[in-house]
This record gives C-alpha cells, structure tokens and sequence, in this order.
C-alpha cells in the first residue's frame, strides 16, 4: 500500500537554533508509520541529515538563498500535504501551495500573519480563534494536547514525581544562546551556594564554551554536556528537580518530565508559551531573561526557594501523536 506523502519543510543553523528542526522532525516521527515523510531544507549539516533520516524517507537540500522558495515549490505535485516550520513563510506563500492542489499545515507560535492553510498548529495554551487571522475552513490546534514533541518525552507522561528539594538543576538556553544567559544564570546559581548538582546543557553553536568550562574547573558538582541526543535529555531530566529554560519547546519538555520550571523568554515569540506554562503551580516565571541583571536573578532565586513546598506531580494521559495523527488523516 502506498502511504500518503507528507514534505516537511523546517530549517535551523547557528543563527536561527534548532527548535524548528527538532519539532519538524518529531512530527515526522508521530507520522512516520502512516506516512511517507519528506524533509526540505536550507542548511543540510551532518546532524540535520541524520536526524531527518531517523523520522523521514528522504531528505531535500534546497539553495541558502531566496531561490529557496521556489525551489520548494517545484518539488510539489499537489496531492502532498505540505508542512511550514518557519515565520517568513506569509500568506502569499501559503495561497501559492494551496494553488498547487496541497493541503497545507503552518507550524506557527507567533500568529502574527493572515492563515490559508487547511490547520495552524500552535502549542501555547490560551489563545483561541479571535487570536488569529485565518480562512473559515482553517482548523485550529492549540495548547499543549499539539505540542510536537519526541517520542522519548511523550511517554513521560506516563510518570509521576516527587519534589522535596529544588537542590539539583538542569540549564539549558538552546544549542546557540548568543547572548550567552547559560553564563549569566550559571555565575548567580553557584553564587547562592545553595545547588549542589547543576547540569548545563550547550550546543556546537555555544561559543563560550572554553570560558564557561574554565569557570567550572573548580565547581566539581557543575557539569557541561554539549550535543546530547534525546535519550541522555531525558536521562538529565529525571536527575534533577529544576529546569531553568526560556518559554520553548524545551520548557514543555520539561514540563513532561514532572520538573519545576524557573522560565521566562528570550524572545518574543515565546510570550505566549509563557502565558500558558505560568497557570501551573510548578512554574515560576522570571520575566526577560535578557534584561534580568543578575542580581534580579538572584533574588527571583531566593524568593522560589523560600516559597517552595514539596510537591507530588501526577502523571496525565494527554498523547499529542494520537491528536496530530487525526488531524493528518483528516486531510487526506
């Protein structure tokens, strides 16, 4: 039986991170034994190849250049669902594969653009329909039930916690963090002499990283791990109590693994994530990370582990696979 076609089209670099990629990709995987999945991007590195090729049956190199655009559009016959990752793909695009016979889906968490797609997946909670500008036939996914998350996170939500202690932490500001928070959030945490396992997380973008690793020699329970695959993140995540992470993906994978969260955004497509995660108890929201000085950090710090009480975390049931595989089948 030939399974329908699915052209994921998502990119990530140095620049821009990874997050589209990752999220791309684990869509790819709810997908994968339903359908035949196609990745289409600018920047093909070693790792981006071979995590696409994990999820999909193939992979496309598209040009770095605005030629991109059309090149994708070339590689579609129209009977494909098509999948956006990205915020420059506007409403012009959008009409454009919807004109060549596509059904369409935008992977979208700043709803700042008109919607022609068939569905916007969002993953903030709290927002509705009068949030966003679309086509009466366009389905709306929102809120966590959508997140697009790996495999490995998703079963977390089989598990259930026990917090007594905010002691142990896990950091991680993306695999770029240009405007290095890791050092910032790093420096006041061991400050406060209060943590006694911390956990950072960096990426082969992190160009402080001889610095931060100097700053370390001397803090044996400070441990940095750099490229990590999904089962070691997961394995960091269960090992501590504490995530310190902006209003991303990584914060509802967090969320799953049953962590308090110390977040805030970076930018500022993540406030509305933000906005959803700060209605849970085990979420403490610290503002701008960028403009926080460190001893505003400090004294957020201060404030979280005074007023923390040991806390039971339940397991839920929500399965997002099962929710995006109704939505693909639906299209078809």
């Amino acid at each position: 039986m030939i399974k329908p076609k699915v052209y994921i089209r998502a990119d990530g670099n140095s620049e821009i991170g990874l997050g589209h990629v990752i999220r791309s990709l684990a869509l790819a995987e709810m997908l994968k034994a339903d359908f035949e999945c196609v990745f289409a991007t600018r920047f093909l590195t070693d790792y981006i190849h071979t995590e696409s090729m994990k999820a999909c049956n193939d992979v496309i190199k598209l040009p770095e250049t605005d030629e991109h655009f059309d090149a994708f559009l070339s590689c579609l016959s129209g009977e494909e669902i098509v999948v956006l990752d990205n915020y420059f793909f506007a409403t012009d695009y959008q009409r454009s594969i919807k004109n060549k016979g596509c059904k369409l889906v935008c992977i979208d968490d700043m709803h700042d653009k008109h919607y022609v797609s068939d569905v916007v997946i969002n993953h903030a909670e709290g927002l509705n329909k009068k949030d966003f500008s679309v086509e009466s036939f366009t389905k709306l996914c929102l809120g966590f039930n959508y997140a697009l998350l790996r495999k490995e996170f998703i079963e977390l939500e089989n598990r259930s916690r026990n917090i007594d202690v905010l002691n142990k932490m896990f950091v991680c500001f993306g695999g770029v963090d240009v405007n290095n928070l890791s050092q910032k959030i790093i420096k006041v945490c061991t400050s406060i002499n209060y943590f006694t396992h911390i956990d950072l997380v960096v990426g082969d973008a992190y160009e402080n990283e001889n610095e931060m690793r100097r700053f370390c020699t001397d803090k044996p329970f400070l441990n940095i791990h750099k490229n990590l695959d999904v089962n070691k993140m997961v394995e960091l995540m269960l090992a501590n109590d504490l995530a310190i992470v902006p209003a991303s993906t990584i914060a509802i994978e967090t969320f799953k693994a049953k962590m308090y969260l110390f977040t805030g955004f970076t930018v500022d497509n993540q406030k509305n994530l933000l906005k959803g995660l700060q209605k849970y108890s085990q979420v403490y929201v610290a503002g701008d990370f960028n403009t926080l000085k460190e001893n505003q950090i400090r004294e957020k710090f201060e404030d979280l582990i005074i007023g923390f009480k040991p806390a039971f975390l339940p397991a839920k049931t929500a399965n997002p696979k099962q929710k995006i595989l109704s939505i693909f089948n639906s299209l078809l």
